[in-house]
């Protein structure tokens, strides 16, 4: 594979772990500089407050570049459905040689998402279960209409696909993870650890859904975000702007 397809390839990888309370423009220059191997320093954002918080994400902010150009990053949380795609304008160094060919783009190219791995029917999608793939955009298969793999995230593949397959909307489709009535893992994270605990779910739920859960002991109500894997992560639901997002950390003692 070139160069130019590697590069492309890994610009929906995510991003290494960025430190608390780095701002939107700081991390997305950080971005474009690993994923183009570029030299620290020499890409800039702009266009956007460089005081605007990036803000936190538990499965890790999801960074692309969603057109066909090097003058935009996208950002999204893929834990937080409701959380807004953000954009960041940035300006390239001046490239020669190897760079600029590294970092450019064929208009006869087109980013499809491929499967990472095999994977059965009814498997649910998450981020490491997909990838982006380059081809030429007259060989692009006609299923083949996503580029960016967020869409997919905690959907329920309705056939089984091989490794390298492009996956569409018809492959994949909302699954209710959880059912109203059924006894659920349900967990919160704290400084010392984890806990769990067994909890009735009291409405129907799939991948991202805030549903309300009782404990059959106590009786006592509490709220939780359903996860890829069934279980329910307990924490509160607050509204979300742009520089926010839906916060999941709960102390220990909420749990029963």
């Amino acid at each position: 594979m070139s160069k130019t397809l590697l590069a492309f390839a890994a610009c929906l990888a995510l991003a290494p772990a960025l430190a608390r309370g780095e701002s939107l423009a700081s991390a997305a220059e950080t971005f474009v500089e690993q994923s183009l191997s570029l030299p620290e320093g020499s890409v800039r954002a702009h266009s956007v407050d460089p005081k605007l918080s990036l803000g936190e994400c538990e499965s890790g902010w999801l960074w692309s570049f969603p057109y066909e150009t090097r003058s935009t990053v996208q950002v999204i949380c893929t834990a937080s459905p409701s959380v807004p795609k953000r954009f960041v304008a940035i300006n390239l160094p001046n490239l020669v040689g190897a760079q600029r060919q590294a970092v450019a783009v064929r208009p006869t190219d087109a980013a499809i998402v491929v499967a990472a791995k095999d994977m059965p029917y009814g498997h649910v999608l998450g981020e490491q279960d997909l990838t982006v793939s380059v081809v030429e955009r007259h060989g692009r298969p006609l299923s083949a209409t996503l580029s960016d793999p967020t869409a997919l995230i905690g959907l329920t593949l309705t056939r089984p696909l091989r490794q390298g397959e492009p996956v569409g909307r018809p492959d994949a489709r909302a699954h209710t993870l959880v059912k109203r009535s059924a006894m659920v893992t349900a967990w919160s994270e704290f400084a010392g650890g984890r806990v769990n605990s067994k909890l009735i779910a009291l409405q129907n739920g799939k991948a991202g859904d805030w549903i309300e859960l009782e404990n059959p002991q106590s009786g006592r109500k509490l709220r939780g975000r359903v996860q890829t894997d069934g279980s329910v992560r307990l924490g509160v639901q607050r509204s979300v702007g742009t520089s926010s997002i839906a916060s999941t950390k709960v102390p220990s003692s909420t749990v029963d």
